[in-house]
């Protein structure tokens, strides 16, 4: 978020001084991102049974929010228009209710959403390996697919096949794969294989970063991929407790809602701050607070009545257990007195 309303604000747009301090650098929160989702969701797999019961409790938990969110940014484009981001047309509102608009040749209307595509991705492969039953193996087929990203950066230009870019994760699948191999350690689980994977994950990123890495130089890319597994390494350990104070599990609680709508309801704010005459700090301060405040309410209202409501309509009632079924005990006024 400081990033995008500190930083990237000013390459899209002029007219204000922007700050003495580089904020660019937050645009390797993707990076980090890829890497929890990659422990999150592995951990979310190995709890479900089946594909359906995988792919309806990752719809109920981010469509609710994104939908809303989508919806706002919609509304706020229309509303005020904000070249260079494109006013939305219907078939581009379309395309970005599937949240991998790329895929159907049209741009997302958050610049942020471009990373849902690549989610989508890598659920549509988790849930392949549930389906056949394969996640012990899912380091190998981790390893594959970053083989086959490599060979793809190396030998094909990846912004004229985009979408078969994106379909392989190219660029990102060894983030994932990080990920996957940290929750394997953090679960006690992990065998050499993983050790493996989470080396050759993390060494690859020695060529570089492409393009939605500003194309970051291996000597940058490498330490920084290390030092970002170590850090959710450290999270996921006995060692982080600490971080669990109440501020960072509010932030973390209402981070997906907040990822939604910072960027274009913060640059709404911070334009009409520009024309308002409000200082840079001003107005990232004010587009960081509207944000959060948003966010809350998404969470609140949207994301998690949203969340229960859905999974109520679709999950399936699960069957009663044995506990359940056993006889009740006959009431306490029928129960024979004790013998004397």
């Amino acid at each position: 978020m400081l990033h995008h309303h500190g930083d990237y604000y000013d390459v899209l747009y002029r007219g204000r001084t922007p700050f003495t301090f580089d904020l660019s650098p937050g645009h390797f929160g993707v990076e980090l991102f890829f890497i929890i989702s990659g422990f999150v969701i592995l951990m979310t797999s190995e709890r479900k049974n089946t594909v359906l019961e995988f792919a309806l409790s990752r719809a109920t938990r981010l469509m609710p929010a994104f939908l809303a969110a989508l919806v706002l940014a919609t509304a706020l484009l229309i509303l005020w228009p904000m070249p260079p981001l494109d006013t939305p047309t219907l078939r581009q509102f379309l395309a970005n209710l599937t949240m991998a608009p790329s895929l159907f040749g049209e741009a997302e209307i958050d610049p942020p959403y471009w990373t849902l595509t690549y989610e989508l991705v890598f659920y549509a492969f988790m849930a392949l390996i549930l389906r056949f039953g394969l996640l012990r193996s899912i380091e190998w087929f981790g390893l594959l697919g970053v083989a086959v990203g490599c060979v793809f950066l190396t030998t094909i230009d990846v912004p004229l096949h985009r979408r078969s870019a994106i379909m392989l994760m190219v660029g990102y699948s060894n983030f994932f794969l990080i990920g996957i191999c940290l929750y394997r350690i953090h679960g006690r689980a992990a065998r050499p294989v993983t050790y493996l994977a989470l080396g050759c994950a993390i060494a690859v990123t020695a060529l570089g970063g492409g393009e939605r890495a500003f194309y970051a130089p291996g000597y940058l890319y490498l330490p920084l991929t290390a030092a970002f597994a170590i850090v959710v390494w450290f999270a996921a350990s006995k060692h982080g407790k600490w971080l669990a104070s109440p501020p960072l599990v509010f932030l973390g609680r209402i981070s997906y809602p907040l990822y939604l709508v910072h960027v274009v309801l913060g640059y709404s704010i911070i334009r009409f701050g520009v024309e308002q005459g409000w200082s840079t700090l001003g107005g990232v301060i004010a587009a960081a607070i509207a944000s959060v405040i948003v966010a809350t309410l998404l969470h609140y209202l949207v994301e998690v009545p949203g969340e229960r409501w859905s999974r109520t309509l679709f999950m399936r009632k699960k069957p009663l257990t044995p506990a359940i079924l056993a006889p009740l005990p006959e009431p306490v006024e029928q129960r024979r007195p004790p013998c004397p």
